[in-house]
């Protein structure tokens, strides 16, 4: 069908959303932790165009006198061809063996690939992995910033029932599935203005993040891991943020997971998430979701998710939140 200039906006203004509260401060280090801070963004030009990506990331030891050591930090740059596959991708620190990622798709195999090439990043759970794990995902939120420049685009139908049942925001018969059945457009929702996350207070609550470029999509992460009482405590913050060709920064998804880990193992033994902001009122639905990683260890998390967090009752980016816990084995190894 054809959308008329103006239509799907207007479409859009009429429907509920989720939670629209997003977070406008960084929580102050605590002294005796580790912070791990990583962003990673995807420029896009338009559709078939190759897209560009660049990610950073950093470790921060802060003793128990609140000095600040780096104990790891690592940046990547990629490139991808008109099809999506890698095309160029450097690292600092360098990883020749890394030049074979050349052809690699980044939606589909880039994780596996990339392990296989440098294990040792994926065995210690490095800065560098971190971001190399989030290549997939970022390339898939950013086709959200296209659609968003072109009114006229629709969901191919057969796109759309693949992915019908995915998760809470995909559910049958929700706002954005229902609301694409009745009228045949599909509704691509839009955020409320990103609070800056830096602190003035501490310069160095965030590893140092370059301008956000336009035409861009953005994602976040920050966890915090210190000693409590005999157990180790966790807090996991995520936002996914747009900035179009014109306007304001806007936030897309944004949680917070924390958790309680014992200090030897580092089996969950209590974790709750918040979300703050959310496109549709069905997806908060999935915070239960958290719950089922009660009893496991962090190391047992990324295959737990892909085996068992699947369909309505999950988020696949709360997914992605809790399989990033995983990084807790590398920063409990330097905790003060």
């Amino acid at each position: 069908m054809t959308i008329a200039p103006g239509e799907r906006a207007l479409l859009v203004a009429s429907l509920p959303t989720g939670p629209q509260q997003p977070v406008t401060s960084t929580p102050a280090r605590r002294p005796g932790s580790v912070r791990r801070t990583t962003a990673i963004e995807e420029r896009w030009d338009d559709f078939g165009q190759p897209r560009r990506v660049r990610a950073s990331g950093r470790d921060l030891v802060t003793a128990w006198d609140g000095s600040a050591t780096v104990h790891d930090a690592a940046s990547l740059s990629l490139v991808t061809d008109t099809a999506g596959n890698v095309a160029q991708l450097s690292t600092e620190p360098p990883e020749p063996a890394l030049a074979e990622m050349a052809g690699v798709g980044v939606r589909s195999g880039f994780r596996a690939a990339a392990v296989a090439l440098v294990p040792g990043h994926a065995e210690r759970g490095s800065v560098l992995h971190q971001l190399l794990d989030d290549v997939p995902l970022a390339a898939i939120i950013a086709t959200y910033g296209l659609t968003r420049e072109h009114p006229e685009w629709n969901i191919p139908p057969e796109a759309a029932e693949r992915l019908r049942d995915l998760c809470a925001g995909w559910a049958d018969g929700a706002t954005m599935i229902g609301t694409l059945d009745a009228t045949g457009i599909f509704p691509i929702p839009e955020g409320p203005p990103a609070p800056s996350l830096a602190s003035p207070d501490d310069p160095l609550a965030w590893h140092e993040l370059a301008p956000m470029e336009r035409r861009t999509v953005r994602r976040v992460r920050r966890l915090d891991l210190w000693r409590d009482a005999g157990a180790l405590a966790l807090e996991v913050y995520f936002r996914d943020s747009h900035l179009g060709p014109e306007g304001p920064e806007d936030v897309l998804h944004e949680y917070t997971v924390s958790a309680r880990l014992s200090a030897d193992e580092l089996r969950i033994a209590d974790v709750s998430a918040v979300a703050h902001t959310l496109p549709w009122p069905e997806c908060p639905g999935a915070l239960g979701s958290a719950r089922r990683a009660l009893g496991r260890t962090v190391d047992e998390l990324p295959g737990l998710v892909r085996e068992e967090f699947t369909g309505t009752s999950t988020c696949s980016h709360l997914n992605d939140v809790l399989r990033s816990t995983v990084a807790v084995r590398a920063m409990a190894a330097v905790l003060p």
